[in-house]
């Protein structure tokens, strides 16, 4: 879809510098065991140019959040509520062929797994040239030369030879690297990167981390990233969604939040962050396990682990305006936040 069709079919009020704004998304799973509900009312926003992170532990529904806003779910997955506002437009009320153009060249998705998310049996040059030849409407030796300028751009050596050979040639950080590349030559306004880094070791992450910042600033990008990853959050992000349970729980500037964090589940997620100021001591855990979203708990999902839980919290709890650009779904607030000043007052006297 160009840039002019999607102001023509803008109809969304919203901020101006908001470029991506998910309002209350029910994504639900059709399974013989029952219906999973994967996401449950969930709401947050991007701005332009602005590095986002999307938190929480594995089956809170990060993934499918990303899969819900390009409408690329499974069969038996389907968003049977809410709206997707992407630049003013709402993306469910695009044909599966709009949708076609928004995604890759509007929104550009990073997978977890470079290997499977690249054909084995064509060439990088086959799998970067159709795709910008798509997208861009420019010829074939056009479309080569954006994606060696591109492979250069992400760090791959002798880009002009490389760019013929297969995906097993390639090492995970450079595959990875190969996504980025042809995500970026494509110009999108927004890159969602689902847990880039998760198969590589620690090396190649933080170097797969800084091409990711430093081309989202040199392109002008938006970016959406999911991780369970709290140490690429703080360095990465500028605000952050902390999900549980398909619901987002706590919002805020990624440095406010790690600061003083408000909602149970998230000082309890930070809390269980390995650290050499902790000593020796017992590491922290939370108890319980995550919940069966085929029958979650009513109200808070959080509410059958927290320690604060009382009969309201049987209840939805709604989230409510705490501070400046912060937001938490939790009914005793308050008193999270008091024991928890008390708590770090006594461990520093």
């Amino acid at each position: 879809m160009s840039e002019t069709t999607l102001k023509g079919k803008a109809k969304h009020n919203g901020s101006s510098n908001v470029i991506l704004d998910v309002r209350d998304i029910y994504t639900y799973f059709k399974t013989e065991s029952g219906v999973v509900k994967a996401l449950d009312g969930v709401s947050f926003d991007i701005r332009e140019q602005e590095s986002v992170g999307i938190v929480g532990e594995s089956g809170c529904g990060k993934t499918v959040t990303s899969r819900s806003i390009l409408r690329i779910l499974p069969k038996n997955g389907e968003v049977v509520a809410g709206e997707i506002y992407y630049r003013g437009v709402n993306l469910m009320d695009l044909t599966e062929k709009q949708m076609r153009h928004v995604r890759g060249k509007e929104i550009a998705l990073l997978f977890q797994d470079p290997l499977s998310a690249l054909n084995p049996v064509l060439s990088i040059r086959e799998q970067m040239v159709d795709v910008i030849q798509l997208h861009r409407g420019v010829d074939e030796e056009e479309a080569a030369n954006i994606a060696i300028k591109m492979m250069k751009a992400v760090g791959i050596p002798e880009a002009e030879h490389r760019i013929d050979d297969y995906p097993h040639q390639y090492s995970g950080g450079m595959r990875q690297r190969i996504l980025i590349a042809r995500a970026l030559a494509l110009r999108p306004k927004l890159l969602i990167a689902d847990e880039p880094t998760t198969a590589l070791d620690v090396t190649i992450q933080a170097q797969v981390l800084d091409i990711i910042q430093r081309m989202r600033k040199e392109y002008g990008l938006s970016l959406m990233l999911i991780t369970h990853n709290l140490g690429v959050v703080s360095e990465n992000t500028d605000r952050i969604h902390v999900f549980y349970g398909g619901r987002v729980v706590e919002s805020g500037p990624t440095r406010a939040i790690f600061k003083d964090p408000h909602h149970p589940y998230t000082i309890a997620l930070l809390e269980s962050i390995p650290s050499f100021k902790k000593g020796k001591g017992k590491l922290a855990t939370i108890p319980g396990s995550v919940p069966q979203l085929i029958n979650p708990p009513k109200g808070c999902r959080f509410h059958p682990r927290c320690p604060y839980a009382t009969d309201i919290c049987k209840t939805r709890p709604p989230m409510e305006k705490i501070g400046e650009d912060r937001y938490v779904a939790c009914f005793h607030v308050d008193t999270v936040i008091a024991d928890r000043k008390n708590r770090l007052a006594k461990s520093s006297s």
